[in-house]
């Protein structure tokens, strides 16, 4: 998920839903190894084992109800234990998330909005803000081709492209003839995304073996 690209990749919503079906599970691994690690709680895993791990969000209703459909036609199609229970599936509009109070933390949030306008998505910048620096460990927006979302610290993504993907993963098909003409009716967008965890490469000096003057070890007593 994490291999950034100045390749702008148009993106359909059941290869998106693919995409995710794929990737879902991959990040929820990650997050269970650093429960573990942090914490051996029984009650604390399986509190976070009972949140929804995925988030998605559309302009409106009427967008999400296509939405829902292609989700559940997903489902039904796939024979995968990847294909995610609804209990782990969240779904909102733009006007709901933002009027919402308090705020989940998801693993993945995806704003599917291929016909929000520029001059409508300014009114909702703040909101795409919190959640790509609190709510979401991973973020991935789909947009009308001519909206740059680099200034945010967004950047495009590929999803043909990903590293994410193994070899024996095809998706080039997904959005063919495997998903219904509700999800094919919602167009194409181009996607960005925002990973919490490496959107920055870390420095040499931020490195342990660049710490406490590694050249003097076994030279001299401290």
């Amino acid at each position: 998920m994490t291999k950034q690209s100045t390749r702008r990749a148009e993106v359909t919503l059941p290869l998106l839903i693919a995409y995710i079906d794929v990737l879902l599970p991959t990040l929820a691994q990650a997050t269970d190894a650093q429960t573990n690690t942090q914490s051996d709680s029984k009650s604390t895993k399986h509190k976070i084992d009972d949140k929804p791990e995925l988030l998605w969000v559309t302009e409106d209703k009427n967008t999400l109800a296509l939405l829902n459909t292609a989700l559940t036609n997903h489902a039904a199609f796939q024979a995968s234990d990847t294909t995610q229970p609804a209990d782990k599936l969240a779904s909102s509009t733009l006007l709901a998330l933002n009027q919402q109070p308090v705020s989940e933390r998801y693993e993945l949030v995806c704003f599917w909005l291929p016909t929000l306008s520029t001059e409508q998505l300014q009114q909702y910048i703040p909101l795409l803000m919190r959640y790509r620096d609190l709510y979401a460990a991973h973020l991935l927006i789909a947009l009308e081709h001519n909206i740059d979302l680099q200034p945010y610290g967004f950047t495009p993504f590929d999803i043909l492209q990903t590293s994410t993907l193994t070899e024996d993963t095809d998706l080039s098909g997904a959005d063919m003839t495997q998903m219904p003409a509700a999800a094919h009716a919602l167009g194409s967008a181009t996607l960005w995304q925002f990973n919490l965890y490496d959107y920055k490469q870390l420095p040499n000096w931020l490195n342990a073996d660049y710490w406490a003057n590694p050249e003097n070890w076994d030279k001299h007593r401290w």
